[in-house]
């Protein structure tokens, strides 16, 4: 809050209709009023944060479902509009990759043919769910870890469904956004400190994304002199095109890590970093309201540095976290190595090597749908990884056995390695939920 010319209070409030920030001003008379105002009662203020806070955020302004009927007219048409081209882009590529596969004209298997491939890999299907728990395991660990270090106690179970949390509000939000503001609310709420609450998901989240930037930057390395020999038909299947996409990927994604590392080291550098891109954007007319932009970019970093310095003084913790989220992004892109099995995949090197070469191939394609602004990367992934697993299941093969496989392995992988977590996530949320409101009246009761 500050004051203007001496008669005029500049203050930040929340918009009631839109959930954002929006810059007041107030004549002195104005504001001496508004302090007079009797204090709110805390427990009907606590009751509203309780019912608000995270879930109103993603349901408002990101899923676009306005539970108060608050949106305007043209809000919605614009929501409703680009739900449909959402849908039909999803559709579209499945269709598409449903005909390349069925209906190319090629040879496709007999329902013998078929048995005899996935009935001799079936365990592969078992070792890929296990990726996924290990995921999640993973996850649990991480936030445990920390959680241990800050408060002195490992709260793992909390932490670990903490992570199915996230996880579940990652994939049903554009651009993977939705998670961390659910994840503090349920720390929060089961028992963790609210400071340390706030702590967890953030750093979590930005070594989750210093691994990825770093497992991403050696795959496209090794790509570019093929230092792992994946074999040439299969280099067909990640173009030149893609790893430059990829390269803009791992970019964008480097960079609210890097302007966190910057402002924790140098306050005034990253200050003006965020002043020159908050005016380079209204210029670009990209930015609407640049004072408010800036305000809230500055809070977020500042936030995120804080969480960052908290985990840097404790050098173990720090060095064990970001192992674990090298292990967390190995095992993802483990589910379409084994996926692939699964289907019959099977290259002339030892399983090793072979198992890098998916991995290397995983993270690029990974890279390079990391910014497509979908649930999931929706669309963007099918169509990637269908070509991925044509190719693959493809290679050194010319019986009919192999031919039609690849978009079957492509909605296996995109069932355990996104829709999964959504089934997952739903059904313990809502479950959780139900007892979470039988204790509270239980506790009305005996209270």
């Amino acid at each position: 809050m500050d004051k203007k010319d001496g008669s005029i209070i500049k203050k930040f409030e929340v918009d009631e209709k839109t959930s954002e920030l929006k810059i007041v001003e107030l004549s002195e008379t104005e504001y001496l009023k508004e302090q007079e105002k009797p204090a709110p009662n805390k427990n009907i203020e606590e009751k509203k944060k309780q019912t608000s806070i995270g879930k109103q955020m993603i349901m408002n302004q990101v899923l676009g479902f306005d539970v108060q009927n608050t949106t305007d007219k043209k809000q919605r048409i614009f929501k409703t509009l680009i739900s449909v081209i959402f849908i039909i882009f999803v559709v579209g590529v499945l269709v598409w990759t449903a005909i390349n596969d069925f209906a190319s004209g090629e040879p496709l298997p007999s329902w013998e043919q078929i048995s005899d491939t996935l009935s001799a890999n079936w365990f592969y299907v078992l070792i890929a769910m296990f990726c996924l728990f290990v995921c999640y395991l993973l996850k649990g660990c991480k936030l445990s870890v920390m959680c241990k270090a800050l408060t002195k106690r490992w709260h793992f179970r909390t932490c670990f469904q903490t992570g199915i949390v996230g996880v579940y509000y990652n994939n049903v939000t554009p651009l993977a956004v939705g998670g961390q503001p659910f994840e503090i609310h349920y720390l929060s709420k089961h028992g963790v400190h609210g400071g340390v609450a706030a702590s967890l998901p953030i750093a979590t989240f930005f070594l989750n994304q210093v691994a990825f930037v770093i497992i991403g930057i050696v795959a496209l390395s090794l790509f570019a002199g093929n230092t792992l020999g994946i074999p040439n038909e299969m280099l067909g299947a990640i173009p030149r095109i893609t790893a430059i996409i990829a390269c803009v990927g791992l970019v964008l994604c480097l960079f609210m890590p890097t302007l966190v590392i910057i402002f924790s080291l140098k306050p005034r550098l990253g200050a003006v970093l965020v002043r020159f891109a908050t005016n380079l954007g209204a210029k670009l007319k990209i930015i609407k309201n640049p004072e408010l932009f800036k305000y809230k970019t500055l809070k977020n970093v500042i936030h995120n540095s804080r969480c960052l310095k908290k985990v840097a003084k404790k050098p173990g913790v720090f060095i064990i976290m970001i192992l674990i989220s090298f292990g967390e992004q190995l095992a993802n892109a483990s589910i379409a190595y084994f996926t692939l099995r699964f289907f019959g995949f099977n290259w002339p090197a030892p399983h090793v090597q072979e198992w890098s070469q998916v991995i290397q191939l995983c993270m690029i394609l990974y890279a390079g749908i990391s910014f497509i602004p979908t649930p999931g990367n929706s669309g963007a992934a099918d169509l990637s990884f269908y070509l991925l697993f044509k190719t693959g299941l493809g290679i050194n093969h010319t019986d009919a056995k192999f031919n039609g496989f690849a978009f079957p392995a492509m909605i296996m992988w995109r069932l355990l390695s996104f829709y999964a977590t959504i089934i997952i996530g739903f059904i313990f949320t809502t479950i959780r939920k139900k007892r979470d409101k039988k204790l509270e009246k239980l506790k009305q009761k005996n209270g």
